[in-house]
């Protein structure tokens, strides 16, 4: 499946800084998987960039939404980059980390998390699992 992700359209684009971005995250019991993508004149998402981690040995006992906000710290940290400075939109399956993140005096690494996010102007959507095949798939990689 990952080499038809690859040889198939969508095909990836090159990033325009003009446009806004959008981060697509997802995450899994195996793993973490992101990509950058961006709108197209006809309204059509082009990705810029995949990329996919497994889960270290501590993070595979996170909670679901302690895991979904953790593809999205791990996202952001990795295309830095293409997101500092620019509004931009996080697209996740899961629904309930918009709750965690707006989180009342929290602690741990919640709150860390909640620090490093403080840096970017950002807001996030919600897109169900069934259309969000592409991150879900590189979340699932056999690590």
């Amino acid at each position: 499946m990952l080499k038809k992700l690859l040889t198939t359209a969508p095909i990836l684009s090159r990033p325009d800084f003009n446009e806004p971005f959008m981060l697509v995250t997802d995450a899994s019991k195996l793993g973490l998987g992101a990509i950058l993508t961006q709108l197209d004149k006809n309204g059509h998402e082009h990705p810029i960039i995949y990329a996919s981690r497994g889960l270290k040995s501590t993070e595979s006992n996170y909670a679901p939404t302690k895991l979904e906000c953790l593809a999205v710290i791990w996202a952001i940290k990795m295309f830095r980059p293409y997101l500092l400075g620019k509004k931009f939109t996080v697209i996740t399956d899961h629904s309930a980390l918009n709750g965690l993140l707006k989180t009342p005096n929290p602690t741990g690494i919640i709150a860390r998390w909640i620090t490093i996010l403080s840096e970017y102007e950002f807001e996030i959507k919600y897109r169900p699992g069934r259309i969000n095949e592409s991150a879900d798939f590189l979340s699932r990689l056999g690590y």
